[in-house]
């Protein structure tokens, strides 16, 4: 059975684009004068730094999500033992 624990939290994306696209936009300003090349290559090192934040480790820290899918995965492991019991 493969495993069902999830590997990338998508939360970060969004919020990476943002931080890349208004560091860009200051960075495209100041350094190639052109607003719009500044927005562009911020925007994909943004969502780049959401990338990398999604897959990082949280070293222990789980959330809610994660501790529901360990209880579900608990009660169709104790489930799959105990199956046809019902129908006697």
């Amino acid at each position: 059975m493969a495993d069902s624990r999830r590997r990338f939290d998508a939360t970060w994306l969004p919020f990476g684009m943002i931080i890349g696209f208004t560091v860009g936009i200051g960075v495209g300003l100041s350094i190639f004068n052109n607003l719009f090349l500044g927005a562009g290559i911020g925007f994909i090192f943004g969502a780049a730094l959401g990338v990398a934040l999604g897959f990082r480790d949280r070293r222990g820290s789980k959330s809610q999500e994660e501790i529901e899918d360990a209880a579900q995965d608990r009660a169709r492991r104790r489930d799959d033992g105990h199956a046809g019991d019902d129908e006697l």
